[in-house]
């Protein structure tokens, strides 16, 4: 996670427009307060203003190769799940050629030309299918180590008019999903609609119209509420489905944090269509919204290393636990992950 810490704060003195470009009329202390009790973010992190993307994501690597403990020219692929490529400083666009996976290739130093590395598109599920395609991978025998990364640097994609610029952040998480026994993917299953739902999120103009940049974040919050509560306990449905389970099997659910309303209502969605009226989640929905904001692909791989590490009270994973990874994002996609420690 970036050190840079953005508090709340940091947004009173903005000017927030809407999207004719009109100024809005509350008060900006009332919106930045709205927001909070809506999502509730209190802070996030943002990279610094110099530099790019690459040595946030190196550093989770470094991270996950320690961790792991081997030769990083063990690792024979590179996988790599993002939103918008490397992000230069100065706010100059973002770039894809080469690609993130090659970049990182490059300052970890691998030398093995067996290793692949690719980028996938795939929005906000982006590590969690990452993961999915290591798996595959693994079983396919073209791999034995792969790393699978979710980078997201959205301090340089955000319209400071945009009340909505108070929502994303920056962060990456790193993972090595190797052929072993020490742990197990059960099922998966991922969704792609795109069809009404496909300008849910979107890159457009800033609502000041003085500004010219053509590729700031944009979001439709209410469509992609509803696209979210709606799809993604039922793409966990199919997942748990195709590993004989239901939602009373699961220990614990590693949401996609995009805000604390949103995870319950997954939750309880889940619950209703296996007819589990009354089941309890206390202690299964880890919330790391309130200090991170919403890292997009970087959500779920953070959210594991702080429980992992023992750095979010209240959660601990153990072996033999089972454990949901589902995220949702632009596209609009959704998936799910059943995976046993």
């Amino acid at each position: 996670m970036p050190e840079r810490r953005i508090p709340n704060s940091f947004f009173l003195n903005r000017t927030f427009l809407n999207e004719d470009g009109s100024p809005m009329t509350k008060p900006v202390e009332e919106i930045v307060a709205k927001l909070e009790q809506i999502t509730g973010i209190k802070e996030r992190g943002y990279i610094p203003e110099t530099g790019d993307s690459v040595p946030l994501m190196a550093e989770a690597c470094e991270n996950a190769i320690a961790s792991w403990g081997q030769n990083r020219n063990k690792i024979d692929g590179i996988i790599v799940g993002h939103n918008a490529g490397n992000m230069l400083e100065g706010r100059q666009g973002f770039h894809t050629v080469p690609n993130m996976a090659a970049l990182l290739k490059h300052r970890l130093g691998i030398a093995n030309h067996e290793c692949f590395a690719y980028d996938i598109l795939f929005g906000c599920p982006g590590w969690v299918q990452g993961v999915i395609q290591a798996h595959q991978a693994i079983q396919a025998g073209d791999a034995t180590n792969v790393l699978v990364v979710g980078i997201e640097v959205a301090s340089r994609l955000l319209d400071p008019y945009d009340l909505d610029s108070m929502i994303l952040a920056d962060g990456c998480g790193a993972a090595i999903v190797s052929a072993s026994e020490s742990g197990e993917i059960l099922s998966h299953a991922t969704f792609s609609h795109a069809l009404e739902d496909i300008s849910c999120i979107y890159l457009d103009r800033s609502y000041n119209k003085e500004w010219t940049a053509p590729t700031l974040f944009k979001m439709n919050g209410k469509d992609v509420y509803k696209y979210a509560t709606v799809w993604v306990p039922q793409v966990i449905k199919k997942a748990l489905d195709k590993a004989g389970l239901n939602a009373s099997d699961v220990d614990m659910f590693l949401f996609h944090q995009a805000n604390g309303k949103m995870l319950h209502a997954f939750a309880n969605n889940l619950a209703q269509m296996y007819q589990l009226e009354g089941l309890s989640f206390e202690g299964k929905i880890p919330v790391t919204i309130q200090f991170t904001g919403n890292t997009s692909v970087a959500t779920v791989p953070t959210m594991l290393d702080l429980i992992l590490k023992g750095k979010l009270e209240g959660y601990r994973i153990k072996p033999g636990m089972t454990v949901v990874f589902a995220s949702v994002g632009a596209g609009m996609h959704c998936n799910a992950l059943v995976y046993r420690f």
